[in-house]
């Protein structure tokens, strides 16, 4: 078979690729992270590179010659990393400890002191499987296609990488590292550790593992259904979600939308399909956060103003951006009730324009999120005023404006002043159970007593659903 090179700057790496290959799986041979949510379909844009002067998509541009790709810097995105603490002490068993939280947009690595608990590094990147696809969906059907080795790969890979970074960061040498725990959603857990993840797109939509795994000296905390995984457990660790006396909500916003409902005495989960628009995905104009994102937007003096991150010049929207975005040309009346954009677009500065389309995706996202919310206080028996406190997981509950989710009704504004971010949650699960075996049990027992509710399979889901759609203004009780 015919092969050519393909040389990709700046990095100067030169790899050889077989006629048939297209240039994001030339750059993936290379070890390169290209971004490409939508698994390469030709759909999101997001794969550009520069060939022959030209600008081109990564994904559609087969490898026909002898070629030099000039790919765009590294983006260096604003991964969040911390969250709510708990005091623990630990077994002492292991000198160093490493605890890590796999998710579908990014992977966050922790160093602990084995013996006083410490934090001693931390390190960070993109999740590698999203050349595959920004959602678990595309991941998913690539493993089901025959890519399941080099999606359970690239992860490992990265995962020793963030090891030996933080090994570096604490001066200690990485086999010194001798426990380890992992959470992640179930689809994450799935890939990571090579498990059929057919079930999880088929009826029942359940596991093929639901159990908590212990190998090797990693604990790798247990699932509670098809999308509500390891991490909720986490999240539900930190918190201590069983002894908590008030009618609580716990919400993780990410590609796929988790929640807890619940006190000492029960708790519901469920999981919605939120889609990637708040990690950029799908989004005309719409970015992870990094450098040059914008990630606020508000109104001063009568004018609409925006921040970017790093006040770098303005590249694109991320999420916590779009959310702000959306809510302010609401209250302007530029976006309607029903979601209609006046004109069709609104450009909101250089780089920077909101479309039609983002509208709808932000309508879907939001009004998946606002059903779960209704259909568990309505299963609990309780209405969303009862709720008195609501936590907010994960990077993009943490940046993002609770006063912009509750006005575009993602979140209902009765709750608004009762919203805590509580940063990385599911990291600290990991870190408690990576330091401690009663913690590792604890998390058992959290899963095993966590109902499901399958929202999907609810006779009010879709009427709900359709309901939340719009951007009516709410009364806050």
């Amino acid at each position: 078979m015919t092969e050519y090179t393909v040389t990709f700057l700046p990095q100067g790496i030169t790899v050889p690729v077989k006629a048939g290959c297209n240039v994001l799986q030339a750059q993936i041979l290379a070890g390169l992270r290209p971004d490409a949510p939508c698994g390469g379909k030709g759909t999101c844009g997001k794969c550009r590179v520069m060939l022959e002067g030209r600008e081109v998509l990564a994904c559609q541009t087969p490898v026909d010659r002898n070629m030099t790709v000039r790919t765009a810097d590294q983006e260096q995105h604003k991964i969040l990393t911390g969250g709510i603490q708990n005091q623990l002490q630990p077994d002492g068993t292991d000198d160093y400890a490493m605890a890590f939280d796999v998710g579908t947009t990014t992977l966050v690595a922790y160093l602990l002191d084995g013996h006083t608990g410490a934090l001693l590094a931390r390190s960070s990147c993109i999740n590698p499987q999203s050349r595959y696809g920004a959602d678990v969906i595309s991941r998913i059907q690539h493993v089901l296609d025959g890519g399941g080795d080099a999606m359970a790969a690239c992860v490992r890979g990265a995962m020793e990488e963030l090891t030996a970074e933080a090994a570096r960061k604490a001066g200690i040498p990485p086999e010194r590292i001798t426990a380890s725990s992992v959470v992640g959603n179930t689809a994450m857990h799935h890939l990571l550790l090579g498990i059929d993840p057919g079930p999880l797109v088929t009826p029942p939509y359940m596991p093929a593992v639901f159990k908590a795994i212990e190998k090797n000296g990693a604990r790798i905390l247990p699932n509670i259904a098809g999308f509500v995984g390891g991490d909720t457990v986490g999240c539900m660790a930190a918190v201590r979600f069983d002894r908590l006396e008030e009618l609580s909500l716990l919400i993780d916003i990410g590609t796929n939308g988790e929640m807890v409902l619940g006190d000492k005495n029960r708790r519901i989960a469920c999981s919605t399909a939120a889609g990637p628009a708040f990690e950029g995905a799908r989004i005309s104009c719409g970015m992870r956060g990094a450098e040059g994102a914008v990630d606020h937007v508000a109104v001063q003096d009568g004018e609409i103003v925006y921040h970017t991150i790093a006040d770098a010049p303005p590249r694109g929207l991320c999420g916590s951006g779009l959310l702000d975005l959306v809510a302010v040309l609401l209250d302007r009346e530029i976006i309607d009730e029903s979601g209609r954009l006046e004109g069709g677009a609104y450009r909101l500065c250089d780089n920077v324009t909101l479309t039609q389309k983002d509208v709808r995706e932000v309508q879907l996202a939001k009004a998946a999120i606002r059903a779960g919310i209704e259909l568990l206080a309505e299963t609990m028996g309780v209405q969303t005023a009862d709720i008195r406190r609501v936590y907010l997981a994960g990077a993009f509950g943490n940046y993002m404006d609770p006063a912009s989710a509750c006005r575009i009704g993602m979140i209902p504004p009765v709750l608004l002043d009762r919203i805590v971010p509580i940063g990385n949650a599911a990291g600290e699960g990991a870190k408690l159970c990576a330091l401690s075996r009663a913690e590792f049990e604890y998390s058992r027992r959290l899963a095993a007593g966590t109902e499901f509710l399958e929202l999907a399979s609810l006779p009010g889901f879709q009427d709900c659903y359709v309901d939340s759609l719009e951007f009516c203004e709410e009364e806050e009780a």
